[in-house]
C-alpha cells in the first residue's frame, strides 16, 4: 500500500520500481572482476545488477564510478550495518532513499530487509 500511495505522488519512479522488484534483465557481459573482495561469482551478480541499474537515469554512470571507486564500496560492503552507511561520492545525496535500497540490493542483497 505504501509504495501505490508514493507512486501516486510521483515520489518512486516505475522503472526503478521495476528493477527493483525483478532486477536485470537480458544478457549481460560481465566485465573482468577488478576488486580482491568479492570471488567471481558474486561479481558477476553485483556486476549485472550494477550494469543494469545504471540504464536508469538516476543512476548514470554509476557502473563507471562503481568500478573506479570499489575499495569506498568495499567498506560498504564489509559494513556489519550497510543499511546505514553512506555511499561514496555524490551518490549518497544524489540518491533518494529508494534508490539507495535499489545500490543495497546490487552490493548487499542480505541486508535489504533492514534497509526497507
Amino acid at each position: 500500500m505504501c509504495i501505490k500511495v508514493l507512486q501516486g505522488y510521483g515520489k518512486i519512479d516505475a522503472l526503478e520500481l521495476r528493477f527493483f522488484l525483478a532486477g536485470p534483465q537480458g544478457e549481460i557481459k560481465v566485465e573482468k572482476n577488478p576488486t580482491d573482495w568479492l570471488d567471481d561469482l558474486e561479481w558477476a551478480e553485483a556486476y549485472k545488477n550494477i550494469f543494469a541499474m545504471s540504464q536508469l537515469d538516476a543512476f548514470k554512470g554509476f557502473t563507471k564510478f562503481f568500478i573506479a571507486n570499489e575499495k569506498e564500496f568495499q567498506k560498504l560492503f564489509d559494513s556489519p550495518e550497510p543499511e546505514n552507511f553512506p555511499l561514496p561520492g555524490v551518490w549518497n545525496d544524489k540518491l533518494n532513499s529508494f534508490q539507495k535500497l535499489i545500490v543495497l540490493k546490487s552490493i548487499r542483497l542480505d541486508k535489504i530487509i533492514m534497509g526497507i
